[in-house]
């Protein structure tokens, strides 16, 4: 009987061999469930009967297989989870995603018709190009019943003694209580909600009176065009000798003081504007503001300080632009001005590129000044060059047109000429300046609808196209 006991355990010693390796080869599998449940460890395993038989190593093997086998379906099970997750995601993501694709398309298609409205204004003309519609149909217009009385009692306020500014118009500024003249017109639209104020480019007499307006009319950025050191449509600057180089490209760490001067910091009071940055006599300068970082003009107790200077890297030798404080005599604290100068715009002629014009027109609705605050179109934008006149006009026709579109409406471009000459006369002296003001908004639209992924924005295309053919490049004239 003990041999065959001695017999029965040698013939199952292998086997029990083999059950023991068992675990090892689960391990494989485990590393694919640990983020399942707990790894089994081999040495916690049921212990074995010292006595083992056939019938115990059979069902330790069947228990073994019979664990291995209950997880599958759990691990399925997860995956299938896992698998529905990611589908509810993905539907999650796709619905907002499909949400404001309509509404993109939606808008888009309104531009596309306003778009293809404001090509039709062009390629219906029967005249071969709009230089002449202009000059035919545009330029004699006059708005009915005008008066000058304003202009004819300032004459010394007014830059030319040919071109009239009509009364209906013009910005009315106070002065000790009294209503004062300055050289300058509102210019509003039915269908625009921005305003702007078109002026001249203010005298050496009537630089304290811009400063007066930008005040009261709470005007926040300014247009400008003017070469700071020789402009030949601003005779003064003739006569004032060239002393000092241009502006410079880059805000100094100090100033005179030796203190740091931080432009992001709140407005200085005017203590600290005198203490801090360099006077300027204003018979020395050419400008109606300091030119360069921490210089400030003192015009009857009023204190105009430009605190940065920038250049537009895109467009460089086209636009600086300028951060100016302004500290009024009645206030303690300064209020900031951004300032867009566009300092080779030559008198008489228009950009050589329309990118240029661009640029300039889109500069106070793209500007990210940290000193000032975001652009609102309830407040006006001041506009202005050498009479206030050709381009300024140019720049918020531009403007207009481009906002009107965007809008999903589509622009008269008469009626835009007409309104703003009701309110400041003898606007566009020159075609040039109406149809360069047209062909710039065009190729601003061209450009916006190559973003559109809209089957008809590639008819409007090919329509912006043959417009332009309407509108060619106007060389610049010889003086």
């Amino acid at each position: 009987m003990g041999d065959k006991i001695e017999k029965l355990m040698k013939k199952n010693k292998p086997k029990a061999s083999k059950a023991t390796k068992t675990p090892k080869r689960r391990k494989a599998d485990d590393t694919i469930e640990d983020d399942e449940e707990p790894k089994e460890v081999p040495s916690k395993e049921p212990p074995m009967s010292k006595e083992p038989t056939t019938g115990g190593v059979r069902d330790f093997l069947k228990e073994s297989v019979k664990k291995l086998t209950s997880r599958e379906p759990k691990n399925v099970k997860m995956k299938s989870k896992e698998k529905d997750k990611d589908k509810t995601s993905r539907e999650k993501k796709t619905l907002p995603s499909a949400e404001k694709t309509e509404r993109e398309t939606g808008g888009s298609t309104k531009i596309i018709l306003a778009c293809r409205g404001f090509c039709k204004y062009l390629l219906d003309m029967k005249e071969s190009s709009l230089s002449t519609y202009f000059d035919e149909r545009l330029a004699k217009y006059a708005p009915p019943s005008q008066t000058f009385v304003e202009w004819e009692k300032n004459m010394s306020k007014n830059r030319s003694k040919e071109y009239k500014m009509n009364d209906s118009g013009r910005v009315h500024i106070d002065v000790a209580g009294k209503d004062s003249y300055i050289n300058a017109s509102h210019i509003k639209f039915d269908s625009s909600c921005q305003e702007y104020i078109l002026t001249q480019y203010p005298l050496k007499e009537t630089i304290h009176d811009f400063w007066r307006m930008v005040s009261q009319k709470r005007v926040s950025r300014i247009i400008t065009m003017f070469e700071p050191f020789s402009d030949e449509a601003i005779e003064e600057f003739n006569k004032i000798p060239s002393t000092v180089s241009p502006a410079p490209t880059s805000t100094p760490d100090s100033v005179s003081t030796g203190t740091p001067v931080s432009v992001s910091q709140k407005s200085q009071t005017r203590d600290q504007i005198i203490g801090t940055s360099i006077r300027c006599e204003t018979t020395q300068i050419k400008s109606f503001f300091p030119l360069f970082t921490d210089h400030y003009m003192n015009l009857d107790n009023w204190l105009i300080n430009t605190r940065k200077v920038e250049v537009d890297e895109r467009n460089k030798h086209w636009m600086n632009m300028y951060t100016v404080e302004i500290v009024a005599a009645e206030c303690s604290e300064a209020n900031y001005i951004r300032v867009f100068n566009c300092t080779t715009w030559p008198w008489k002629k228009v950009p050589n590129e329309e990118k240029k014009l661009l640029a300039l027109a889109r500069a106070p609705y793209k500007d990210s000044g940290s000193l000032i605050a975001k652009a609102d179109k309830s407040e006006p934008i001041v506009v202005m060059c050498d009479l206030g006149l050709d381009r300024s006009a140019t720049v918020i026709l531009t403007s207009v047109i481009i906002e009107l579109v965007l809008a999903g409406k589509t622009p008269d471009c008469d009626a835009l000429f007409k309104k703003m000459r009701d309110q400041r006369s003898n606007v566009f002296t020159m075609s040039m300046f109406f149809t360069y003001a047209i062909r710039a908004a065009l190729v601003y639209l061209r450009m916006k609808l190559k973003l559109v992924n809209d089957p008809m924005s590639e008819e409007v295309k090919a329509m912006i196209n043959e417009a332009l053919a309407k509108v060619p490049f106007i060389s610049n004239p010889k003086k």
